[in-house]
């Protein structure tokens, strides 16, 4: 009798341990089906921190630029007492109109003593060694803290033009407005608009560039 229930015994263990088995087993299938991954991939942090390097290091060089380079002098102004002024001026040589003499474009950045702020630029043609302006009206940023509400954007190859995106102030700075795209072009000596499109509704319009 002792044998027939240590026999007895040792069956209902076995069957124990395989009821405990199934239900881990069926517990772990329902977790993979519910959406749950397989513990082992907790060990693949280590190779995806250099992917998020890579993209936060991408992000940083896709950040905005008005596409000048070939600066030749860059100047630093002090401010008044209430942080208003010229801050700095940056002069950059192009050949805008291929006549085999550097033209040049005069950015200015303006400080008003608060978060808002603009860049101002001038397009000047040289003409026998004198420089005449051809700026079109309008040709400046305006921005702050929150939001761009206008950029530009020069591109020299193939052609010379400059991309210009703006919206309006709607309710309060940072409210989105619908921007516009205007794209200007050299032509006879001046630099005219050529196209006109709406683009969407943005409260930056750096993202749009």
């Amino acid at each position: 009798m002792i044998a027939k229930n240590t026999n007895y015994e040792r069956g209902s263990a076995i069957l124990t341990i395989l009821l405990i088995i199934m239900v881990v087993v069926i517990g772990f299938l329902i977790y993979l089906l519910a959406g749950g991954s397989i513990p082992k991939a907790t060990k693949t942090v280590g190779v995806e921190s250099p992917t998020m390097e890579i993209s936060a290091s991408k992000t940083e060089n896709e950040q905005f630029s008005d596409g000048l380079t070939n600066l030749v002098s860059s100047k630093k102004f002090n401010l008044n007492e209430f942080g208003e002024g010229i801050a700095e001026q940056n002069i950059y040589e192009y050949d805008i109109n291929n006549d085999g003499k550097k033209d040049r474009i005069t950015r200015t950045k303006n400080e008003n003593g608060t978060p808002h702020f603009y860049y101002e630029y001038k397009i000047e043609l040289n003409k026998n060694g004198s420089f005449v302006d051809i700026t079109p009206e309008g040709f400046r940023t305006t921005e702050g803290a929150e939001c761009a509400l206008q950029k530009l954007q020069f591109v020299f190859k193939p052609d010379f033009k400059v991309i210009k995106i703006s919206r309006d102030w709607k309710d309060s700075w940072d409210t989105p407005s619908l921007a516009i795209q205007t794209t200007y072009n050299f032509s006879d000596g001046k630099i005219i608009s050529t196209s006109e499109k709406e683009l969407q509704t943005i409260c930056d319009v750096s993202e749009l560039f």
